[in-house]
């Protein structure tokens, strides 16, 4: 007799003896369980997708020449807003039909972009290249968000392969193509290098480092910029017009082979410095910091943008600004009131919130000395202090869309530079008054005053009518660095002091954690 019917036949003689009333119920294994539907992302993103047909059916009658009520800066506001919306939506709502909808939605926007990028329209290639790179962007965005909640193998890694391929192809395109000829690597070289390497960071950071494929791929990327750098530096040495093309397109070149270096190695590298700056990466980006810093200054950009437009449009034919004028956008007073508040946010918590939560004396016990620890938590404010620039940069592509003239856009390079080493200034000091309480608020506040002295700088150097404390005080001040490079100068005397502070504060913190770990 099998068992089953065993147990049917004591339960029947179980009841019997019971005088036929009914026992306990028999346990049956859990319901299951459904998730609670996001109803707040899916209101987003039915809103979102209301601005973006309405931004995007203004946008389409102004670049058609039409007149209607939203001209082509509201269309645009609202189209980005709109975008946001369905953003928010992809990245929260886990429903298998909104994801893959979404999933459809990025390949369609890459391969749009892609055509956009090499069609040769109105006249020859690159001529829609302004709106190609703007999709690419937004195909990015969206396929991360639908690799956060998808967890079938098939779609992950299709869409991991599209990230891999893509970005293989950008990067190969725009250094080696902009290598074998200058009008190709700027600007539309330079972009999609850049725009490549955000997909192949994507890729890697999807994938995992862990995967093969992604420890590889990591590794090909320090491989590309060395080869890179090495071929920039072969034809400008070793070829006719060398030095003139060193100046022109070698030293491009050269900052973005070793940007490619320095980030292939962040990511393949097993490093006690590098794990715990790819550490405190994830904990900026996987707590609000980051966001809400970037969604202040992408507003603040905003307003610092329409500013600028206005400038353009209401100037005199007779006397028109004047190059560069990407001065006017980016010399200005909301940045920089930002910067000084933007600062202390990100900096008060780096090693008051490790002093405060206990986690303090197991760092300085792991097998990493207190310059590692440093150095980690230092190299990555400083990444995301340079990412939250970003709304800055990607403002200035509203101009050609909306059929605004071509500008100079050569000094934001060189700006660049002065923003990498007056950001490691910042953040160095933030850090060093971050080391010496548990309390982030006490840190905040001193940075914070640091940055306002570091500002009045620049006043006190105009205000100053001796000409030594003139000179004395410009070079000490990081708005004259700004405002110098935003020239196409890079001055080595301005970049003196923000360097030898960065050296400064960074030993002093050093030398605070010692001094802790030997209490």
């Amino acid at each position: 007799m099998s068992r089953e019917a065993i147990t049917e036949k004591e339960e029947r003689v179980s009841e019997q003896a019971r005088g036929g009333l009914p026992g306990p119920a028999r346990e049956s294994a859990p319901s299951v369980l459904r998730e609670d539907e996001p109803t707040f992302p899916r209101t987003l993103g039915m809103f979102g997708a209301g601005l973006v047909i309405f931004g995007a059916m203004a946008l389409a009658f102004n670049l058609a020449g039409r007149t209607p009520p939203v001209r082509t800066g509201g269309s645009i506001f609202c189209l980005a807003l709109g975008l946001c919306g369905l953003l928010f939506h992809a990245a929260f709502d886990r429903d298998v039909q909104f994801r893959r909808l979404y999933m459809i939605f990025g390949f369609a926007t890459l391969g749009l972009g892609v055509i956009l990028s090499v069609m040769p329209f109105p006249e020859k290639v690159g001529d829609s290249f302004r709106y190609g790179v703007p999709c690419i962007l937004l195909a990015l965005l969206f396929m991360l968000a639908f690799l956060r909640n998808e967890d079938v193998p098939f779609y992950r890694d299709l869409a991991q392969r599209v990230l891999l391929l893509a970005g293989v192809g950008m990067a190969a395109f725009g250094l080696f193509g902009g290598m074998l000829r200058g009008d190709i690597l700027l600007p539309v070289g330079l972009v999609l290098s850049m725009v490549g390497l955000l997909y192949l960071i994507s890729f890697v950071g999807t994938k995992g480092i862990s995967s093969d494929l992604a420890y590889y791929v990591a590794l090909g990327i320090s491989g590309v910029g060395a080869l890179v750098i090495l071929l920039s530096l072969g034809r400008s040495l070793f070829s006719s017009g060398g030095a003139t093309y060193f100046t022109s397109y070698g030293l491009i070149l050269l900052l973005v082979g070793l940007f490619y270096i320095a980030t292939g190695a962040g990511m393949s590298l097993d490093w006690p410095v590098f794990v715990l700056t790819r550490r405190e990466l994830g904990s900026f980006f996987y707590s609000p910091i980051a966001y809400l810093s970037m969604l202040g200054f992408a507003g603040v950009s905003w307003v610092s943008f329409l500013q600028f437009l206005e400038l353009l449009t209401d100037a005199d034919p007779r006397n028109p600004v004047i190059e560069p004028i990407v001065r006017n956008y980016l010399f200005a007073i909301f940045p920089v009131i930002t910067i000084c508040v933007i600062v202390p946010i990100m900096t008060m918590r780096l090693l008051s919130e490790e002093q405060r939560t206990g986690t303090m004396e197991v760092l300085l016990t792991a097998p990493v000395d207190e310059l590692g620890i440093v150095m980690s938590k230092f190299m990555a404010a400083l990444i995301t202090y340079l990412f939250i620039w970003l709304p800055f940069g990607l403002y200035l592509l509203a101009i050609p869309l909306a059929g605004g003239s071509p500008f100079d856009y050569r000094p934001l390079l060189s700006f660049f530079v002065a923003l990498v080493v007056t950001g490691a200034g910042f953040v160095s000091m933030g850090l060093f008054f971050s080391s010496l309480t548990r309390n982030q608020v006490a840190s905040g506040v001193l940075t914070f005053a640091g940055m306002a002295t570091l500002t009045y700088l620049y006043f006190a150097a105009h205000q100053s009518r001796d000409e030594k404390w003139q000179a004395v005080l410009s070079l000490l001040s990081y708005l004259h660095t700004w405002f110098s490079t935003l020239e196409g100068k890079i001055v080595p005397s301005a970049m003196l002091f923000p360097l030898s502070m960065t050296i400064l504060f960074l030993f002093l913190t050093v030398k605070v954690l010692e001094s802790r770990k030997w209490r």
